[in-house]
């Protein structure tokens, strides 16, 4: 039901009908109306207070759905026509990075693609499918072990899961693996207040392989303005050496 849905993200972004009211340019008398089913929301109306909440696209259609509205915005899979620019567009990324290693991200950290640097500095096979990029830092194997300053790694992940959390809500893929991380060894005496990586300008990422500590710092890239939710959702972490 749209007026329960509203409710719970405003509860989530910690706001009264007021602050809504005001960010979304509404009444707070119109916005009471539609939140206790007295008026029923135009589209743009739902758009409008979706925007106001900062909700991801998947959310905004799941809002426009609830009022009773068709989807506005795609929302695709990876391997479906729909997303073939897109597909291309990281393709192009991934090969200019090479000879460092560069992976594809959906927004629950699963791979969706990696360049062959990035393959086989975490090992994965070329074939290798449905893997999650939080799995293979927290649950005990190799990566985990490869990862010399595994704590300070972790921590920063969690931030983003947390965040990730907050932005999509206690029901989304991301809330689902911040909680499979959280069940890992070593997860739950984790820091979230004062870990070193809030106060460094970049967080390493100090790495063995076959006998090697090799260190790296990432940069994130993602695609402006889009109109499907995958591709809004989607990261390409890239890898740059610390000499």
């Amino acid at each position: 039901m749209f007026s329960t849905l509203l409710r719970e993200w405003r509860g989530l972004r910690g706001w009264s009908q007021m602050e809504l009211a005001l960010s979304a340019q509404v009444s707070t008398r119109h916005l009471s109306f539609i939140e206790s089913e007295r008026a029923r929301p135009s589209a743009e109306m739902v758009l409008r207070l979706a925007a106001a909440l900062d909700l991801p696209l998947r959310d905004r259609n799941g809002l426009l759905v609830a009022a009773g509205f068709a989807p506005q915005f795609g929302d695709s899979d990876w391997h479906s026509p729909a997303m073939a620019d897109v597909r291309q567009a990281v393709g192009l990324l991934l090969a200019a990075h090479e000879p460092r290693p560069a992976i594809v991200l959906d927004g629950a950290f699963g791979i969706l693609d990696a360049n062959p640097a990035a393959r086989s500095l975490i090992g994965l096979g070329p074939g290798a499918p449905d893997l999650n990029l939080v799995d293979l830092v927290f649950i005990p194997g190799p990566v985990r072990e490869a990862i010399v300053n595994w704590t300070d790694v972790a921590e920063y992940l969690l931030h983003r899961m947390r965040e990730g959390t907050r932005r999509r809500g206690p029901q989304s893929p991301i809330a689902g693996v911040l909680r499979r991380a959280m069940a890992q060894p070593g997860a739950s005496s984790l820091s979230d207040a004062r870990s070193h990586w809030r106060v460094a300008v970049l967080l390493p990422l100090e790495f063995r392989s076959e006998g090697r500590v090799t260190r790296w710092f990432t940069t994130v890239t993602s695609f402006g303005a889009p109109q499907d939710a995958l591709a809004e959702e989607i990261t390409i972490e890239q890898f740059h050496p610390i000499v």
